[in-house]
């Protein structure tokens, strides 16, 4: 897979982040990667996912990242449940 352009967009819509499949409402800042292997694609990104990835080991998604696979990670679901219980506290 290569990465052909990337750039962080607010939605006028709403979208699922790829990373972790959580439905983004309209006026999320998210991160847009447009991408090429067999067929040229484009997904977004939410900021926990963008931030998680930015600490990792590059070689180990080298065989790439399926859509939700970020969920099965360790230590990802607990990080994103906080963040996602302190937004709805402030609310």
């Amino acid at each position: 897979m290569r990465v052909i352009s990337e750039h962080n967009v607010i939605t006028r819509k709403p979208h699922h982040c790829f990373g972790c499949t959580r439905e983004y409402p309209v006026g999320t800042k998210m991160n847009y990667i447009v991408n090429v292997d067999d067929v040229i694609s484009g997904s977004y990104w939410c900021e926990i996912c963008e931030n998680y990835m930015d600490k990792q080991i590059p070689h180990l998604y080298d065989d790439g990242i399926f859509y939700g696979d970020l969920l099965n990670e360790e230590d990802y679901p607990d990080r994103l449940n906080i963040k996602w219980n302190q937004k709805a506290e402030a609310k």
